[in-house]
């Protein structure tokens, strides 16, 4: 299950728990992994157990794979239609990740048009076209009459430090360390008594300890055992199974985050039974920071303009509900309200992102794909402030946390006021704090502990307040940055906490927290 697990997301896929178990199922799992990796026209995010048998329905596969399943499905089939079959069923992946259901049969005159269009291989690629937004009567945006009041709290931007050495890191961790330890000190009643580590006796029998986890694990006993060190020294802790509790919370321990531990010290001395784990967390009841000003915010990330999958049409929608242009009284109303466009990353599809992406983009230089953004923004009404955050996809360096674009690209961008901030960025608007992170470490939280899923990214988030850190694991998924600050903690709790990253959108709260998840 592991090598099927690590073989999708090596091409940055997700394996949804069902879909696993239906891989899981067959005769040979790892050739039938194989052999669906090989059938993507486009590597999907998500991959459902409905994508893959429109896959085996639509190349009449065998419904168990003992042998390499390209050479049994086209042994057959003469090379220029195995040519065809072949695109054509890329074809009809490609409509199921860019959100079209099969919800209709394809006629044979469609199917003559797809045989068509894949027989001319150098037809120039569509690219998006200018629409036209019509000047509604009487429209008078609410938000045109406020000024906006914008204030970064914390950014990586202009406060690069790291130059990739061993002290980096030290300093990275022990700023990590110390700000949590602060945090667990004065919140958290139950390690109120802590001790470092290379205090700790044999003939104590209770104790409390802050540590960095070393290293988890699970014993063969299914016991679990982590280790974790102070500035003093390393102490090795277990959670014994058979306390459920304790055994849950032990599941959710992950490598580099710095937690709180009440414990009893064995007989022989050399291991720490923990009786509990503590977490920084945030307030029971968070005390949300309010305005008076009637104004709205929108968050959408994940645009992909460059990509052929860029939802064009839910894009001019978009584009004409925010002139007045489109919905009822109710919705007219809301846009009128419209102050700020917030975009949480992933604002162009990029280049070189994985592999094959070539085949897939309409735009195939990254500068024309910020062009093509900013020309779109034209269509943005003047009196809304947009702030632009890089994402995983976008030409800023990939390890996290990332800085706004390089003046060059901010400089395509006019006709407006234009706020570019880093990935993560902690800034307030109207007095109501806001975080927003990209969000690629969902995929490091939810391989790392069985009970999250990634397309349930709120509950992720859930966590990473809990844990107080967007990113703890270093050479996880997520590429970080040895800085000497920790821009990866939620060293402040905000209002509202929003991501991306996943292709799907979500909503929930955490003790007073709004969570949002904003892609696509």
């Amino acid at each position: 299950m592991k090598s099927i697990l690590k073989l999708f997301s090596d091409h940055g896929t997700f394996v949804q728990p069902d879909a696993l178990k239906y891989i899981s199922s067959k005769e040979n799992p790892d050739d039938f992994a194989t052999f669906l990796i090989k059938s993507f026209r486009e590597y999907p995010l998500f991959l459902a157990v409905e994508t893959i048998k429109n896959i085996e329905e639509s190349t009449q596969q065998l419904k168990e794979i003992s042998t390499p399943p390209i050479t049994v499905l086209t042994s057959s089939i003469p090379p220029i239609e195995k040519t065809i079959e072949k695109e054509l069923q890329k074809k009809l992946l490609s409509k199921i990740y860019s959100g079209e259901a099969f919800t209709k049969e394809t006629t044979e005159e469609e199917d003559e048009e797809e045989i068509e269009e894949y027989e001319k291989p150098n037809e120039v690629k569509k690219t998006s076209q200018p629409i036209e937004i019509k000047t509604v009567k009487g429209w008078k945006p609410l938000a045109r009459d406020y000024e906006s009041e914008l204030r970064i709290i914390n950014d990586i931007t202009g406060r690069r430090t790291s130059e990739g050495t061993t002290q980096d890191f030290v300093n990275l961790f022990r700023d990590r360390y110390e700000a949590i330890r602060k945090i667990l000190c004065s919140q958290r009643r139950e390690i109120a008594q802590y001790i470092p580590i290379n205090r700790i006796r044999k003939t104590m029998t209770d104790v409390q300890l802050i540590g960095i986890v070393k290293n988890v694990k699970t014993t063969h006993n299914g016991h679990r055992l982590i280790e974790i060190e102070d500035e003093t020294g390393s102490a090795t802790l277990m959670a014994l199974k058979t306390n459920t509790e304790i055994s849950q919370m032990a599941s959710e321990v992950m490598l580099d985050e710095v937690i709180g531990i009440v414990g009893k010290i064995s007989k022989t001395g050399d291991l720490i039974i923990v009786q509990n784990i503590i977490y920084p967390d945030i307030k029971l009841h968070h005390e949300r920071k309010r305005t008076e000003s009637p104004l709205c915010v929108a968050f959408l990330s994940d645009v992909h303009i460059g990509s052929n999958m860029f939802m064009e049409s839910e894009w001019n929608m978009f584009l004409r509900w925010i002139n007045g242009d489109l919905g009822n009284s109710r919705q007219r109303d809301v846009a009128s309200k419209l102050k700020y466009l917030i975009l949480p990353g992933d604002l162009v599809d990029g280049i070189g992102i994985y592999p094959n992406q070539e085949k897939e983009l309409a735009i195939s230089n990254i500068y024309e794909q910020y062009q093509a953004l900013a020309q779109q923004f034209q269509y943005i009404p003047d009196h809304i402030t947009v702030l632009l955050q890089p994402g995983n996809h976008d030409a800023v360096r990939p390890a996290e946390p990332q800085p706004a674009f390089e003046k060059e690209i901010q400089d395509l961008f006019s006709g407006k006021e234009f706020i570019f901030i880093g990935n993560p960025s902690y800034f307030s608007l109207h007095g109501v704090e806001i975080l927003s992170y990209h969000g690629q470490s969902l995929l490091d939280y939810s391989t790392n502990i069985q009970s999250l899923s990634y397309n349930e990214p709120t509950e992720v988030m859930k966590l990473m307040l809990k844990k107080r850190h967007l990113s703890p694991t270093y050479g996880g998924y997520t590429p970080l940055a040895p800085e000497h600050k920790d821009y990866m903690l939620i060293s402040q709790v905000p209002d509202i906490f929003v991501t991306g990253h996943v292709h799907t959108s979500s909503i929930d709260n955490y003790r007073g927290v709004t969570l949002i998840n904003a892609s696509s």
